[in-house]
């Protein structure tokens, strides 16, 4: 993020990136908490009943390389050490979540553009997912204030396949995928 390039953004992506953060964070405390009380309940510890245990969880690469460079110590400073990666995880996450601030222009959009929500309605977007709409209206509002603005976007599901309607419709240069993001 460190591109001389104007980072922008609305009050509508803030909240929904706030919602993401919040759910992330509590599943990630929710799976070392979990591990914890795993490590608890086993006399010795084995690396492959905690593989196994930890499968299917969001945060298990990091749990696992905690685990597995913790293995020759006792179960109460394993858990301990596991108490200390979830605080300095939180931690951690709040200051990047925080510094967003000081890095990103949000923008609040007045205007309800309802020619543009109209085609959305048509499309069917608005059944499919309302908040990307209001999305798009926030980046069309932004467009009318700044030249040239560019929408990217990791929404391959709802927003890249509808780039041309977009792009035809609003005051957006082009949308871009993450993954073609060259700044």
């Amino acid at each position: 993020m460190g591109s001389h390039i104007p980072k922008i953004s609305s009050d509508t992506v803030k909240a929904e990136c706030s919602d993401i953060y919040q759910k992330n964070i509590g599943k990630i405390k929710k799976e070392i908490l979990r591990s914890i009380g795993e490590i608890n309940k086993s006399k010795p510890i084995k690396i492959v009943d905690l593989q196994l245990f930890t499968n299917t969880f969001y945060s298990k690469d990091v749990i696992l390389s905690f685990l597995n460079s913790n293995l020759n110590n006792d179960k109460s400073k394993i858990i301990n050490g596991l108490r200390t990666l979830l605080r300095d995880t939180e931690s951690r996450c709040l200051v990047n979540f925080n510094s967003i601030d000081k890095l990103i222009t949000f923008y609040k959009r007045d205007k309800p553009y309802k020619d543009i929500y109209n085609i959305f309605e048509i499309d069917g977007l608005t059944r499919i997912d309302l908040v990307d709409v209001e999305i798009i209206l926030d980046a069309h509002h932004i467009g009318l204030q700044v030249a040239e603005l560019f929408f990217i976007t990791g929404d391959y599901m709802h927003i890249i396949p509808r780039r041309d309607i977009i792009k035809k419709n609003t005051s957006l240069k082009d949308v871009i995928g993450l993954g073609e993001f060259q700044s």
